[in-house]
């Protein structure tokens, strides 16, 4: 039985697609949902970029907070238990990871990302998220 779905967004308009159908199962299932958000900073860093860096790190995580916020808003006006997640990672070492602490059981995620987290979700991550995650996972197109 499904009580809990892991739901990964970049916020783009076909994340919305995915929003609306994670409500769609939420509901029928009576099951609660956990949102979140991967972002990844550029990994290379010089020490005078350093500061610049952490600047721009925090700039992101205030960002994917907003979007991971804005989606649970929007499913708890719909009448579902929320919880929101961000974290710092490749996307779907991020979302593998969430899935192993938060232990869903579904994750429900877009075929494709678009926005600010495009190069994290085109082509590779959710292929890599079906691959290799312990639970099932529903791509929507």
């Amino acid at each position: 039985m499904i009580k809990k779905i892991l739901l990964p967004t970049d916020g783009s308009e076909h994340a919305a697609k995915t929003v609306a159908y994670a409500i769609d199962l939420a509901k029928l299932l009576k099951a609660s949902v956990e949102v979140m958000y991967a972002y990844q900073p550029s990994a290379v860093l010089r020490k005078r970029a350093a500061a610049m860096m952490e600047e721009y790190k925090r700039a992101i995580e205030e960002d994917a907070k907003e979007i991971v916020e804005e989606v649970a808003e929007k499913l708890k006006a719909e009448g579902l238990q929320v919880s929101a997640l961000v974290v710092e990672g490749p996307a779907a070492d991020a979302i593998l990871r969430a899935a192993e602490d938060s232990n869903p059981d579904l994750i429900v995620m877009g075929s494709r990302g678009e926005g600010g987290f495009t190069s994290m979700l085109l082509g590779g991550v959710t292929a890599q998220v079906v691959n290799y995650s312990k639970v099932p996972v529903l791509v929507v197109k």
